[in-house]
């Protein structure tokens, strides 16, 4: 599930991920705009990230943009969003 894609063409991630839910293998993550590091644009991945702990997502969630800046600090906006 590209969320990134998800958000441009439809928005509303939360109830995606829910009703997507059973067909997800992978989580792909950039925000938008700028395909950068959660907490650099729209997307609330906080939220994303306790609904994927709530429904017990155990697949890959992997981040698929740039940094804005400091590579280990983009790194570390991306875990805190997840964990």
């Amino acid at each position: 599930l590209d969320l990134y894609h998800a958000q441009i063409g439809e928005g509303n991630l939360t109830e995606l991920v829910r009703e997507a839910y059973d067909y997800i293998g992978e989580i792909q993550v950039a925000d938008v705009p700028g395909r950068m590091e959660p907490g650099t644009g729209e997307i609330n991945y906080r939220r994303i990230g306790d609904e994927l702990q709530a429904l017990e997502f155990s697949g890959v969630v992997g981040l698929e943009g740039w940094a804005s800046g400091d590579s280990h600090e983009a790194l570390t906006a991306f875990i805190d969003a997840f964990s």
